[in-house]
């Protein structure tokens, strides 16, 4: 009996590892396939939590609770078979306070422990996104000496945690109390049946099956208190795969065709997009033209729709109304694999991995021989800081390039687009932090990338687009102005505007006081 239980256990064990292993892939393969604007809702802490914490419940449930429970239920109904075989009465005596107390106990657990479930799962991660952000702000925040105001966040995301948690063990205490009331009244049932049965029967086996039943209730008790802690167990496991489920709904970017793009020219044809139902138009009605092979700059005051137009020609969101196309294919149609293979994107947040500077720059194009690696890092300007590296280019780089300077990493990021190749950029110019050297540097290899592409390109210094083929005003999603700086100067008083006061002197007044 022993030996067929190891092995029923193992098993459930390998069934409930492999399940949970193969659920890991499924959701990561899932979130592969999700647009990129679902990222800029959702964040890394709590897709991290979900993807580490929340697919291990299955090995909970399989390996745990299935079998627990399963005992817990076939051991009652034994102790009730061996109950009415000695007496129904007394069964049913004993019976009566029992299904009250596990009526009391599931209503508590179901009712108020499901709602605190759901706020603990939440709590859960929201200690997971500030304990990311923490560690991430760690040097930002310490430069400003403001460590203790970092840590604070932490502190209260710990704290909700833990009063959630404390309320769902109240509310546990108050399921237990109730049941335990009911079950103990057992004795106040049992002892007067068993009188009257003795009394009216004077047989000696109504006290032999008193003392049975009393010997055998605590077992029975403690058995059922069995299936009020997997009751518990089930609660959580259930929010946390309802989590799961709700993130494995989110909808895959989809196509409704294989059409393939005939150039590099894009063109949005009265285009609307927001960001949420409730939010305003991040883009209303604009139509544009990027020509292949120009360099288009895109400018305005902050949200005016600059970044918004950048993704969403690469369908980072799908628009609300309207049409993009690319070489003339409605981008809806293009599978999002030969979609993104038309893009080259150079922002300022540059993510970078954990590895070597070769394998970072490698992620432009896994296939590329190392001399085409060697070839593009040469072109992003990357050889200056590689060369004095401790291992040149198979130096390991830390988490997200934190041994680089922002000019470096975003000279890395250039090198993907060079050995990538691909006939679209989408770029943010914005250099105006780093060292006149640096800038440069990143001017000269952003030359050398653009030369040819058809270039959409977030403009923060209107120096920088003099001389560009064309400039695009935008003003609260709305096209202000279009054309070259000459013309826009003397037509738009919105581009006008941003010129002067990137160019004018702005006036001081000090008060010293008499």
């Amino acid at each position: 009996m022993s030996r067929l239980r190891c092995s029923a256990l193992l098993f459930s064990h390998i069934t409930a590892f492999n399940t949970a292993a193969r659920l890991k892939i499924r959701l990561i393969k899932h979130i592969g396939t999700l647009p990129a604007g679902f990222f800029d809702v959702n964040t890394s802490g709590g897709l991290r939590k979900l993807i580490e914490k929340n697919t291990d419940t299955p090995e909970t449930l399989i390996a745990h609770q299935i079998p627990y429970t399963t005992q817990s239920i076939v051991l009652p109904i034994a102790f009730a078979v061996f109950m009415f075989k000695y007496s129904a009465a007394m069964s049913v005596a004993c019976i009566i306070p029992v299904v009250v107390g596990f009526v009391l106990l599931m209503s508590i657990m179901m009712g108020e422990g499901g709602d605190f479930v759901k706020k603990y799962q939440q709590a859960n991660a929201d200690i997971s996104n500030a304990a990311v952000e923490y560690v991430r702000g760690i040097p930002v925040m310490k430069t400003f000496g403001q460590t203790a105001d970092s840590f604070k966040r932490y502190k209260e995301a710990t704290e909700s945690f833990n009063e959630y948690v404390m309320r769902f063990a109240m509310s546990m205490i108050t399921a237990d109390s109730s049941y335990n009331t009911a079950v103990n009244s057992i004795f106040i049932t049992l002892l007067p049946t068993a009188v009257l049965l003795f009394n009216k029967q004077f047989d000696g086996n109504v006290i032999t099956s008193f003392v049975f039943f009393v010997s055998l209730i605590p077992m029975a008790v403690t058995t059922l208190k069995r299936i009020m802690g997997n009751s518990s167990e089930t609660i959580i496991v259930s929010e946390a795969m309802e989590r799961l489920e709700e993130l494995l709904a989110e909808k895959p970017m989809e196509y409704g065709g294989r059409a393939a793009p005939h150039g590099a020219d894009i063109r949005f044809e009265n285009v609307t997009f927001r960001y949420g139902d409730s939010s305003p138009n991040a883009v209303s009605d604009i139509s544009l033209d990027f020509p292949e092979g120009t360099v288009t700059a895109l400018v305005g005051m902050s949200g005016s729709g600059k970044s918004t137009v950048c993704r969403l020609a690469a369908r980072f969101r799908d628009i609300d109304s309207g049409r993009i196309t690319i070489g003339g294919q409605d981008i809806s149609l293009v599978p999002p694999e030969e979609l993104f293979s038309l893009f080259s994107i150079v922002f300022q947040d540059v993510t970078l991995f954990n590895d070597t500077v070769y394998n970072n720059i490698l992620i432009g194009n896994k296939n590329a021989a190392e001399e085409e690696v060697m070839r593009a890092a040469e072109l992003a300007e990357c050889m200056s800081f590689i060369e004095r590296m401790p291992e040149g280019i198979n130096t390991v780089i830390g988490e997200n390039g934190h041994t680089l300077s922002g000019g470096e990493r975003q000279r890395l990021s250039i090198a993907r687009a060079f050995l990538k190749d691909a006939p679209i950029v989408l770029l943010d110019e914005s250099t105006s932090s780093l060292d006149p050297e640096t800038e440069t540097k990143i001017q000269r290899a952003l030359e050398k990338l653009t030369n040819g592409k058809t270039v959409l390109m977030i403009a923060h210094r209107l120096r920088s687009v003099v001389n560009c083929d064309r400039i695009i005003v935008l003003d609260k999603g709305t096209v202000a102005g279009c054309g070259r700086h000459d013309e826009l100067i003397k037509c738009c008083p919105q581009y006008k505007r941003i010129y002067e006061l990137q160019t004018g002197t702005p006036k001081m007044k000090l008060d010293r006081g008499n």
